[in-house]
């Protein structure tokens, strides 16, 4: 009977089912071919001493950075595997110092230097070497241990993070650095341990980010949307009207008028609304965010777990948005085969960063929320973790002689 069955219908379910099996592995093959066609650079950017800028000026380099967005064609999206180009921002610690660096393709190296020097004219960029090259790539091993996560947001993207603007001292009213806490973790890292944060950022289309924002805006103002009539009731409409013409029929009631919307809302509501209305003008990024902490078996200390998770929490809004651990990549396991199943996911989340994988949980934050988690810190960070540059550069005078 089986036979039977398999006999009448293989001839339309088993095509199907083997095409989007070759288009799986077809489309894994060119991305792969595409990835390792790039060459990529690594980025040191060592912040001013005397800077006085406010995260808001790294705002600017992530709207910049968003013009890198294309739409491939078929031919690039099919046959070449084409993929967006995308920027990882990343954080070292090691030996108490704090190492800022950003990793793109080497055809973009001029642009992103260029717009780096244009916010902040006076800080260093040199092309580096890996810094993961620092520790063996089969961690972890018998002398090596490492901790890591990958994080996702509590609630839907459209709502914001906790964002530059709300870290302001009461009584002084200047902003406190949020890298400041991250600094001051680092500041206290014995030798041969080493944190990393890594942010992946890829530019995303612009009704793609706007679309749910202002969808999630309607329904925060308790707003219907708008719906676009079908061609059906276009012509019911266009029928009803023309009914009540000829049969002389009044025009139908309208609807009693919304109360404003300031009635309708508490003062909480009122400010996550301004929130999410206004993070709609922004440029957004679909961001893969993780931070690992690694280094020798002895004097590993889970301590410094807590001060890194403290500094990526107070991003956090319990009224609008959070940074949460995702558990599928937290290097923990219980119960059975407990250490095997440790060591998986700790090679699992070591190997996605070393390649700047972006596998896993990711979300959309836009370019205010980008320069909150990822930018150079302001002389009012005293921490000696920060290595700025030590003397400001100055142009050749235009009357040197010349031999």
């Amino acid at each position: 009977m089986i036979a039977k069955i398999y006999s009448w219908t293989w001839w339309f379910v088993l095509p199907p089912v083997l095409f989007s099996l070759f288009k799986l592995l077809w489309m894994k093959y060119v991305h792969g071919n595409y990835l390792r066609s790039l060459k990529y650079v690594l980025l040191e950017i060592k912040p001013p001493r005397d800077i006085e800028r406010s995260p808001r000026t790294m705002e600017q380099v992530f709207a910049a950075l968003h013009g890198c967005w294309s739409s491939p064609n078929k031919i690039d999206e099919y046959i070449r595997g084409k993929l967006q180009a995308y920027f990882s921002f990343e954080i070292q610690g090691i030996n108490g110092e704090m190492h800022m660096y950003i990793r793109c393709e080497e055809k973009f190296r001029n642009f992103v230097e260029s717009l780096i020097w244009a916010q902040y004219p006076d800080a260093e960029i040199n092309q580096v070497e890996d810094y993961t090259l620092s520790v063996p790539k089969n961690c972890p091993n018998a002398e090596w241990d490492l901790w890591g996560v990958d994080y996702k947001l509590v609630k839907e993207d459209a709502y914001p993070i906790r964002t530059y603007h709300k870290f302001v001292e009461d009584v002084t009213g200047k902003m406190i650095d949020p890298l400041a806490s991250v600094a001051d973790v680092i500041a206290a890292l014995p030798p041969g341990q080493q944190i990393w944060i890594q942010m992946i950022v890829t530019p995303v289309r612009d009704d793609e980010w706007k679309d749910s924002v202002k969808k999630l805006a309607n329904k925060l103002a308790k707003r219907s949307e708008e719906v676009q009539p079908n061609i059906f009731q276009k012509v019911m409409g266009v029928f009803s009207v023309l009914w009540r013409y000829l049969m002389n029929l009044p025009e139908p009631a309208k609807t009693k008028e919304e109360r404003p919307i300031e009635l309708l809302l508490t003062s909480t509501e009122k400010e996550v609304l301004k929130a999410v209305e206004e993070s709609m003008n922004k440029k957004a990024m679909r961001v893969k965010l993780r931070w690992i902490y690694i280094g020798k078996r002895e004097g590993f200390d889970r301590g410094f777990l807590s001060g890194i998770n403290g500094a990526i929490h107070q991003f956090n809004d319990l009224n609008l948005n959070s940074f949460t651990h995702d558990n599928t990549t937290k290097t923990y396991a219980n119960y059975l085969f407990a250490e095997s199943r440790l060591r998986w996911a700790q090679r699992k989340i070591f190997t996605r960063y070393l390649d700047r994988d972006d596998a896993g949980p990711t979300f959309i934050l836009n370019s205010e929320e980008l320069a909150t988690v990822w930018h150079l810190p302001d002389m009012s960070v005293a921490s000696p973790a920060i290595e700025r540059v030590e003397a400001k550069k100055g142009a050749a005078p235009v009357n040197l002689p010349v031999a």
